[in-house]
């Protein structure tokens, strides 16, 4: 019984050891890994602003949400909002939008955007994502007079890709 409890001990310090290097090496590796090189978020949203002339505004009391999403999501409920960001659906190469004035005398704004969604490798510290072409974009007119998307490549870089001019 004592020769077999030896062993056993003998065998658990040579485990042991081999788990306390596989745990310092891992740590380390973790430790290794991040993304300090990464610059800006690691999604491509594209980030909506509503204008009035060359103005940036805020709306009031706007509520966005998505059509067709699980549960028609809501991005933003009954918020001031000067900016929304409008994700989009790597299953889709379109994604229609909501905007709820949350007023009885004026009507909801629907903007439809159709897409490519284009897979990006940035670098081994960052990975790979996902960056969207714009190819098509239809909006109805009842608060939106005009949208205008300066750049059709959506990255994610933190600027306003989508700019809805309001009445």
């Amino acid at each position: 019984m004592l020769s077999f409890k030896f062993k056993v001990m003998r065998k658990n310090r040579k485990y042991g050891f081999s788990l306390t290097l596989a745990l310092i090496m891992t740590l380390a590796t973790i430790a290794s890994c991040n993304n300090d090189n990464c610059s800006g978020n690691g999604s491509a949203i594209p980030l909506a602003g509503f204008y009035n002339g060359d103005k940036q505004v805020s709306i009031a009391s706007l509520t966005v949400y998505g059509i067709g999403a699980l549960n028609d999501s809501v991005i933003i409920d009954k918020t001031s909002a000067s900016s929304v960001y409008l994700p989009l659906r790597l299953s889709s190469t379109n994604c229609q939008f909501v905007f709820n004035y949350n007023t009885e005398d004026v009507k909801n704004d629907t903007l439809t955007l159709g897409y490519d969604a284009i897979p990006y490798f940035e670098s081994h510290e960052c990975g790979a994502m996902y960056n969207f072409r714009i190819s098509s974009m239809e909006h109805t007119s009842n608060v939106i007079d005009s949208v205008k998307i300066p750049d059709p490549m959506i990255t994610n870089a933190d600027v306003v890709s989508i700019k809805i001019y309001v009445r």
